[in-house]
């Protein structure tokens, strides 16, 4: 049951909070890109393509985009450097990926060859990787831990 309250300047409001007299087109134009990105950015770090992309989908104009996307940039909140050693590192040490399937998902997230690989090389010297595939591998006979390791991203090693 939605109830209507009045309020001392004679407008309506709703439980919602949000005021009647307000159009939906008002409230578009209140967006800020800024705010939709940082929004966007919080719950982990972001590709700056993937940044853009969203960006778009929310209707932001190109100009807006590029506009926004600098500010994040300057603000230090995009880096496609370091968002590409934090996935390698994450999806290497908690998901049990391999140096070749990071690689296909950066790709897929835009991050350019260059930084893709020295994001790869970095980790893979910080991180045990034979520890990893023994996690990976435990109790399988060979042709399953061969298997299971290509599916993973490892190498034929």
């Amino acid at each position: 049951m939605k109830r209507i309250y009045q309020r001392k300047n004679n407008d309506i409001e709703n439980d919602s909070g949000t005021d009647d007299s307000t159009t939906e087109s008002q409230r578009t134009r209140q967006r800020d890109p800024l705010n939709d990105a940082l929004r966007f950015i919080r719950y982990r770090a972001r590709s700056e393509w993937e940044v853009e992309n969203k960006l778009r989908q929310r209707g932001y104009s190109q100009e807006v985009i590029q506009k926004t996307i600098s500010t994040l940039k300057e603000k230090g909140f995009i880096d496609d450097e370091k968002f590409a050693y934090l996935y390698a590192y994450d999806n290497l040490t908690l998901h049990y990926k391999g140096p070749f399937r990071i690689r296909y998902e950066l790709r897929q997230l835009h991050v350019d060859e260059y930084t893709i690989e020295d994001a790869i090389k970095k980790v893979v010297s910080e991180v045990d990787v034979s520890e990893i595939i023994k996690k990976i591998t435990e109790g399988l006979d060979e042709h399953k831990k061969r298997e299971k390791l290509y599916r993973q991203g490892f190498g034929g090693d």
